[in-house]
Parts: C-alpha cells; sequence; structure tokens
C-alpha cells in the first residue's frame, strides 16, 4: 500500500468528531410520591419520578434523574406467575405480610394491585379495600402507588374501579399515593378527588400518543397539572409486540422534550405484565432475566418509574442502574 493512503488511513483513524448535541426546549414534570409526617402524611420518606431534560442515557447531552423502581404486591392472584410461591411461600396469600417482605429489599416505591375489587375475581367490597390499604399504610413506611382494576373494559369494573380509587384517595388523605388507572372514559370523579385530597393520578391510554396527550388535557382542565400525573401507555393486550409499545413511549418522550407540555408527565412500565402470560412455564430464573430485559428497553425509551415483580429483576435493574452517571434534574 502506497505510504500516502497509510497516512491517509492514520489520519482517518486518529480524526476527532464532536457529538452532535441536541438541545431541547422542554423537560418532563416531576412528580412527588409519598408525604412524611412534616409534610402531613405518614411517609418516611418520599420519592421524585421525572425530571429528564434529555433522551435517556444520553448522558453527553446531560444528567437525567434517575428512574425509579417498584416492587409489586397483588392481594388477589388467580394464577401465581412461576417461581412465586417458591420465592415467598404462602406469604403471597396475605397482601400485608407480603408488603413487610418486600419492603426488605428496598424498592423505591411499592405498588399495591388490589384486583379483588372486581366483579369478574372475589367481588370484594370497597370497604374491605380501604380495611386493607390502612393495614399496608402501617406494614411500610415506603411510598405507595395505589393501582385498582388495571383493565377496566367491563362496565362493571370501570364503576368498582372509580368507587375504589375514589375512597383511598378520600380515606387516605395528604399521603400523596399515586393512585389509578384512570382512563378518558373515567378520569372526573377520581381527578377531583385525587386534587382535593393532595394525591397524584396513573393516567392509562393503550399505545396512543395523542390518547395520552388528550387524557392529560382533560385532566389539567380539572385543575390535575402535569406534574400530578404518571403516564401509563403500555397495554397488555394480545397482538402487540413489545415494539410497538416501546414506539409509543420514545415518541411521547420526544414530543414533551421538543415543547408539548401536555406530553410532559413521566411515564411508567409495567414490566411484570409480562409474567403473568400463562404460556411461560421457564424456571423463575428465567422470567426475572427476560422481566430485567424488557425493563431495560422501556427505561431506553424514556421509563421514568418501572414497575416489576421479581426481586431478582430488580437486583439485576438496580445494578445497570449504577453503572451510569445521573443528575438531578
Amino acid at each position: 500500500m502506497p505510504q500516502g493512503q497509510v497516512n491517509l488511513i492514520r489520519r482517518l483513524f486518529t480524526l476527532s468528531l464532536p457529538l452532535p448535541i441536541e438541545s431541547y426546549r422542554g423537560v418532563i414534570a416531576k412528580v412527588k410520591i409519598g408525604a412524611t409526617k412534616s409534610e402531613g402524611g405518614s411517609r418516611s420518606y418520599s420519592t421524585t419520578v421525572g425530571g429528564a431534560r434529555t433522551l435517556p442515557f444520553y448522558t453527553f447531552e446531560g444528567l437525567n434523574p434517575p428512574p425509579v423502581l417498584a416492587l409489586e404486591v397483588y392481594d388477589h392472584l388467580v394464577s401465581p406467575p412461576v417461581g412465586v410461591m417458591e420465592a415467598f411461600g404462602d406469604v403471597i396469600m396475605d397482601p400485608v405480610e407480603w408488603i413487610r417482605v418486600v419492603d426488605r429489599f428496598n424498592p423505591d416505591i411499592i405498588n399495591l394491585n388490589v384486583r379483588s375489587i372486581s366483579p369478574l375475581t372475589l367481588n370484594r367490597s370497597v370497604k374491605d379495600a380501604m380495611h386493607l390499604l390502612e393495614e399496608v399504610l402501617q406494614a411500610t413506611g415506603r411510598p405507595l402507588m395505589i393501582t385498582g382494576i388495571m383493565d377496566p373494559i367491563h362496565t362493571e369494573d370501570i364503576s368498582r374501579n372509580t368507587e375504589f380509587l375514589k375512597q383511598a384517595a378520600e380515606c387516605f388523605k395528604g399521603e400523596r399515593l399515586l393512585i389509578g388507572p384512570v382512563t378518558v372514559e373515567a378520569y372526573e370523579t377520581v381527578a377531583e378527588a385525587a386534587l382535593t385530597n393532595g394525591h397524584n393520578l396513573l393516567a392509562k391510554s393503550n399505545m396512543d400518543v395523542n390518547q395520552a396527550i388528550r387524557l392529560n388535557e382533560l385532566l389539567s382542565a380539572k385543575g390535575v397539572s402535569t406534574d400530578r400525573i404518571v403516564v401509563d401507555v403500555t397495554t397488555g393486550a394480545l397482538g402487540y409486540g413489545i415494539e410497538y409499545t416501546l414506539s409509543t413511549m420514545e415518541r411521547l418522550r420526544l414530543r414533551a422534550l421538543q415543547g408539548d407540555r401536555m406530553a410532559g408527565s413521566p411515564m411508567i412500565f409495567f414490566v411484570s405484565e409480562n409474567v403473568f402470560i400463562s404460556e411461560f412455564r421457564e424456571p423463575p430464573l428465567n422470567l426475572s432475566i427476560y422481566e430485567t430485559a424488557a425493563a431495560v428497553a422501556g427505561l431506553m425509551s424514556g421509563a421514568d418509574l418501572v414497575s416489576l415483580f421479581y426481586v431478582e429483576s430488580l437486583h439485576m435493574v438496580r445494578s445497570l442502574l449504577s453503572e451510569f452517571p445521573w443528575g438531578g434534574g
């Protein structure tokens, strides 16, 4: 090879190119979950979700706040995922004891899913559910996310979900819970209760950027600002791959950073929905790896809060996040 070509190749390998740094007009709202005693609640601490100013893991553009990690507890499991009985034993039959066990693994927040209120499951009364919430608040000092019927499609589920979330907001005023889901079909009653009693809302729309923004607009018209809303654009519907969900999250995050204020609420990614797929009969370790891989994909798409089922997943995701620098937003 002629010396001139050798010198050219050497120059190309030592050429320094500037990184394509983008600047964004928008910023993701910060949602504070949990109120301490000095703030009128009973939590040991509060945690903040959101505050990103650039795309996830673009550390060359700036440092976003670290994502928040939640572990889930259910008050009723029809068919427990593989490995749950081995990991927790009979504790899963008692959600309060389950909360105490999960608390020891130091999640940032705990998500209690009260699915037994559905007329399609145990049809437990809302009054009984309030007793459960009171026991849970006494069992842990961590910030809490309280979720009801996650896909309230049937009329009975919608009305029961609304009643449950309204009562939760009123009975535990000042705790600054994250409660939901609320949907475009049923949001007004819960929004008013959350606003009056100092809580945050989980706003659910199925993989549609415009629908997510529209729901935020409706909530805003009720007085609920984007710093009181966490957006869920995921879905458990059959026929959709994770790529579609992640694409929706990416587009929503870009809209927010480009200055669309109604797209600027932080996003939650319910990774755990995947472990309930009945076809999965893998060993529990494999399922936690699957859940972790899905969580990482969600984080790379802009998730500010990730809700996990397996403790092993929490450890693996937290270990990964520790490899990156983070800022305060």
